[in-house]
């Protein structure tokens, strides 16, 4: 018995290797490719260089080192509490870290996360041309060998290369080949299995790309249907009204496999609801984005042009495809309907690529931030199919007709050279596209042949591994000279210098909740991978109600991105930010020198007057607006009145300065809402406004020029350079220093190239009362929080409100998602400050429970958990069905 299961298993296993071991060379001859590729852009361990680059380098490196200390640390996947001020985690999860492939991480130590990323980017080059080879197998059987060919070409494309970075877009272009064949299979046979996994996972892998996959299904499933309408081709079984039950079909499935990843789509729907779908206004242009000639540019290799807001569609994928896709509309071998749909579906998509309007849709009616046309993958595979087709038909085709297109592409060539393109070299664009179009012509010689087909397969397949490692490389230098690839030592040495003082702060302190910052910084999302709770973020799915607020509180803080910069005492408290890594702060009362860290020139202060994460507040906040002020100062003055009650009435923790002059050279002033705008006379010669301020000694100086358009301008402080105001990051609270007397002081806006606007009616220079400001948070933290238990979705603590007070204020960031119960009786959660939770409650003694689980949470698990049970069951009705279905069939088509 054994032994007849062992035959029969190894019997299967022969089949299988014998029938689809050519996946296995699909799979290693573009990751070869690629890495020969990193080997050149010397990538460790060959070189100093890495794979981080844009966001890549800014963002997700930094999220896949959150991922592992929470899967390895058994923290939650939900919240997180290092973004800004804290937040719904499943959002971050499911933009950027929902790949399988993102748990490689787990295995990789903390200074070899560049390695793991270098793995993940070649695994998945591999996987994009396994799944394209077996596509093609399927679709259309031919030799191995085509297969290897185009699915290499589809490994290795443009969007491949240089999208490679974002690492979450590519599992749904590993993906679209499956889900193309499940879509095919389902109108053709009645299978869904395919298609519905392949679509659930695309989904649940990146639902940003998956929603671009939702609509490519719907696309293609009416090219196909169309296309291949024929002598029942695509109705195997003969069945009667086969369009509407097709139809029927792909839309039942289609909502399994979107009820499956339920769970993901849910949570990130409820994500974007926090401000990301307000992050820019749409512009309904139906207007041409693009010439025809500049599309036609970026078709061949060599044509890297930005992956800036201007930046064409990325395209290319071997000039072998240019020869064959005309060659697959003169095709006899290919019906008429499927070389027509072709047409069409093409056209489609350039249609999308050049039309404003129709973009916007394909990229969830939100306009890129950079990385543009980023569904332009599903244009390379439909292309790289019909080239494959015209391979595998070539014998039957008229060879002059290629002769014609390659003269074609060279006079085409000639034109593109004339017009100089910035973004085009002679020799690595023009030269390597001609001597690229009339190799690979040559070699379509050979293909033709019967006598030498074999021969002329093998010489294509060793031309396109050049052209495409060629054509790679310089993508990649040109992506390096555009926005600059990070060295390896860029991050591993920042971390390496920063971790020991977060450490030691850790060892130090290890009560169960407190922020801590730093106001040093490599990128903003630092604190994800030093592991500590922080204000500094940056991230797609952002909160826009918190980031607003941290501006308000005078941190910089702008668009999707909060940044430690513009600390100070009264903000730093309020927010529960008890320590400060530094490289500048010298120690005072307030903030106390408690560690040197020698080695890397870092000391971390202690705030002794910081607030817990929540606290007693009076009931006056709840009607507090704090976007009613658009000074800093003045807002933390009115807010933290507003906290303290009426006993701190009328006093203010930062006091006006005087300002005793206004000086400008080469400056002419103008107006616009709200602002005076200041620009230079003469462009050629140097621009400043000079304010005199007389200051007091021994106390702190800040200052804060409000604008709502930055442009940035150089400062100084008495002559000497204090770095810029008035920029993206310099648009925040200025520490100006502390001066031993009372002085005159001169403050120098320079202006650059652009005019600078600043808000009027604003006053700019202030002083903190450090003993009014010991006095009030000494008061405030009689009634802190403390914190008996913490967990990332549960907090428990117990709280005395003085009396007075009304109200429980937190700094954690308005989410309905928490439930907070106040002696065990759950409370209405009341928006505070525009962004942060607040419940109320008496004075006395409270215990206070706080979870954190949303609704979108349960009820998409539910959902996905009956979508898994659907699909299930439907999969039991079919096994069973297709035996009944396929012995009817036979009965009733005899001749069959």
């Amino acid at each position: 018995m054994l032994k007849e299961k062992w035959e029969k298993l190894s019997a299967r296993l022969l089949y299988l290797w014998q029938n689809y071991s050519f996946l296995l060379v699909a799979f290693i001859i573009p990751l070869l490719l690629q890495w020969m590729i990193f080997i050149a852009m010397e990538v460790w361990p060959f070189g100093t260089s890495s794979v981080l680059v844009l966001d890549l380098n800014g963002q997700y490196v930094y999220f896949f080192e959150d991922l592992k200390r929470k899967v390895l640390g058994g923290g939650s996947l939900v919240y997180t509490w290092s973004r800004a001020l804290g937040g719904e985690n499943m959002g971050i999860y499911a933009y950027y870290l929902a790949s399988p492939f993102s748990f490689l991480i787990c295995l990789f130590s903390e200074n070899h996360t560049t390695e793991f990323l270098l793995l993940m980017e070649l695994l998945k080059t591999g996987c994009m041309g396994a799944t394209m080879a077996f596509y093609l197998h399927k679709a259309r059987k031919s030799r191995s060998i085509n297969a290897i060919i185009f699915s290499t070409c589809y490994a290795m494309s443009a969007y491949a290369v240089v999208y490679s970075h974002n690492t979450m877009w590519i599992d749904c272009v590993i993906l679209l080949p499956l889900l193309t064949l499940g879509i095919e299979s389902l109108i053709k046979e009645k299978k869904f299995i395919l298609f519905v996994f392949s679509l659930a996972m695309s989904l649940l892998t990146s639902f940003y790309i998956g929603y671009m996959v939702c609509i490519y299904t719907a696309i293609y499933f009416f090219y196909y249907y169309i296309a291949h309408d024929n002598h029942s081709e695509n109705n195997f079984w003969l069945e009667d009204n086969h369009f509407w039950k097709s139809l029927g079909r792909i839309a039942f499935f289609s909502a399994i496999a979107i009820s499956i990843a339920m769970i993901i789509v849910w949570p990130a729907y409820t994500s974007l609801q926090f401000g990301k779908n307000t992050f820019s206004t749409v512009n309904w242009n139906f207007g041409q984005r693009f010439d025809l000639l500049d599309f036609m540019v970026k078709l061949f290799p060599g044509s890297y042009d930005t992956v800036r807001p201007e930046g064409l569609p990325v395209v290319y994928c071997g000039t072998v495809m240019l020869l064959l896709v005309p060659m697959y509309f003169l095709s006899s071998k290919i019906r008429w309907q499927e070389r027509l749909m072709g047409g069409v579906i093409l056209l489609v998509f350039l249609l999308s690529f050049n039309t404003h309007a129709i973009d916007v849709v394909w990229h969830g009616f939100q306009k890129p931030n950079w990385l543009n046309y980023r569904y332009s993958f599903m244009f390379i595979f439909l292309t790289l199919v019909m080239a494959y087709k015209a391979f595998t038909t070539l014998e039957s085709s008229n060879y002059k007709y290629l002769a014609i297109f390659c003269g074609v592409y060279v006079i085409l060539l000639m034109f593109i050279q004339k017009q100089d393109y910035e973004f085009l070299n002679d020799f690595s664009c023009i030269w390597l596209s001609v001597l690229c179009v009339i190799a690979f012509t040559v070699a379509l010689f050979f293909v033709k042949s019967n006598n030498t087909k074999g021969l002329g397969a093998i010489i294509v397949a060793a031309f396109c591994c050049l052209e495409l490692f060629g054509a790679g490389l310089l993508n990649l230098i040109a992506l390096d000279d555009d926005v600059v690839i990070s060295r390896r030592t860029s991050y591993n040495d920042f971390m390496d210098k920063a971790r020991p003082s977060v450490e030691w702060v850790k060892e130090h302190d290890q009560s169960e909740f407190y922020r801590m910052e730093k106001d040093f910084h490599r990128k903003v999302n630092d604190p994800m991978t030093l592991g500590f709770y922080g204000i500094s973020n940056s991230t797609s799915t952002l909160n826009k109600s918190v980031i607003d607020l941290l501006h308000s509180y005078g941190y910089a803080s702008k668009s999707h991105w909060s940044k430690y910069l513009g600390g100070n005492p009264v903000s730093d408290s309020l927010l529960n930010i008890k320590y400060v890594v530094s490289k500048e702060l010298s120690s005072t009362d307030i903030m106390k020198n408690i560690h040197v860290d020698s080695d890397n020139g870092y000391t971390v202060f202690e705030n002794l007057y910081v607030l817990s994460l929540a606290y007693a507040a009076d009931g006056d906040l709840a009607d507090f607006e704090i976007t009613d002020y658009k000074s800093a100062f003045r807002a933390l003055n009115a807010l933290t009145q507003a906290i303290a009650g009426s006993e701190y009435e009328g006093k203010e923790l930062f006091k006006e300065l005087t300002l005793l002059n206004t000086e400008m050279t080469n400056v002419k002033t103008g107006f616009t809402t709200q602002h005076r705008k200041y620009s230079k006379e003469d462009e050629k010669a140097a621009a400043t406004i000079e304010y005199t301020v007389a200051v007091k000694g021994g106390v702190p100086v800040y200052m804060n020029i409000p604008t709502d358009y930055p442009r940035e301008a150089k400062l100084k402080v008495n002559g000497s350079s204090r770095g810029y105001v008035l920029g993206n990051e310099t648009d925040r609270i200025i520490s100006i220093g502390t001066f031993d007397e009372d002085c005159e002081i001169t403050v120098t806006v320079e202006l650059q190239d652009e005019p600078i606007y600043i808000m009027t009616n604003q006053d700019y220079f202030f002083y903190l009362d450090e003993e009014l400001f010991k006095e009030m948070y000494s008061d405030l933290r009689k009634g802190n929080l403390n914190i008996t238990k913490f967990e990332d979705t549960h907090i428990e603590g117990d709280i005395t409100v003085p009396e007075g007070k009304k109200l429980i204020c937190t700094s954690i960031p308005y989410d309905k998602g928490w439930h907070i119960l106040v002696d065990g009786e759950e409370k209405e959660l009341i928006k505070v400050e525009g962004a942060l939770i607040a419940v109320e409650a008496g004075a006395g003694y409270h215990t206070v429970e706080m979870t954190y689980c949303p609704d979108c949470y349960k009820y998409g698990g539910i959902i996905s958990i009956c979508g898994v049970i659907v699909y299930l069951v439907c999969i039991g009705f079919y096994i069973y069905g297709r035996r009944r279905e396929k012995k009817r069939w036979i009965a009733e088509n005899p001749i069959y």
